[in-house]
């Protein structure tokens, strides 16, 4: 599998910014649901942190999976879907901060086979979402280089004095 992810972090704040720059690009929003597709994020108390971004002229090559209990969801292995882990706080805890990713396959074994490279208009929109929320959204924190970091991250954290734990998948306030 060939694949690529960028790791950064966010918060809700950050959420009416990202509809803005995911509307600007043409994006659509798809949560796990076929082809329901929207071009603006889950509200926050709709619970949902992951969704898949594409484009409409991607969206007839996109495919789904049935679980054996009925739950359809989207085959990202072979869809052209950028996965979008939204991170930030989850219902259970808002004293951690969670990281948010992006993530997409650009090529895959069929039937563990074949190889098969996704179409180079996907992967090149892919990469130049990634690039383009990388520029407009993330920066380094001085305080730790791993991760890039939205302002609204960086303030939290020092606001809230907080650690990263969980082997850099959460910040954790030390109130």
């Amino acid at each position: 599998m060939k694949s690529k992810q960028l790791n950064f972090f966010i918060t809700p704040e950050d959420r009416d910014s990202i509809n803005i720059f995911l509307s600007k690009n043409n994006c659509y929003i798809l949560v796990d649901k076929g082809n329901a597709s929207s071009n603006e994020l889950p509200k926050l108390e709709e619970g949902i942190f992951q969704v898949y971004l594409t484009k409409k002229e991607f969206i007839k090559n996109i495919r789904t999976l049935v679980t054996d209990n009925g739950v359809e969801y989207i085959d990202n292995m072979i869809s052209p879907v950028l996965q979008f882990n939204l991170g930030g706080f989850y219902p259970y805890n808002n004293n951690l901060l969670q990281r948010g990713r992006f993530y997409f396959i650009a090529g895959y074994y069929n039937n563990n086979e074949n190889f098969v490279d996704k179409s180079s208009d996907f992967v090149n929109w892919s990469n130049t979402i990634i690039k383009s929320f990388r520029k407009e959204f993330l920066k380094k924190y001085t305080e730790e280089s791993t991760f890039l970091y939205s302002e609204s991250a960086i303030t939290w954290i020092k606001t809230n004095n907080a650690v990263l734990v969980n082997g850099g998948q959460q910040w954790k306030a030390n109130l």
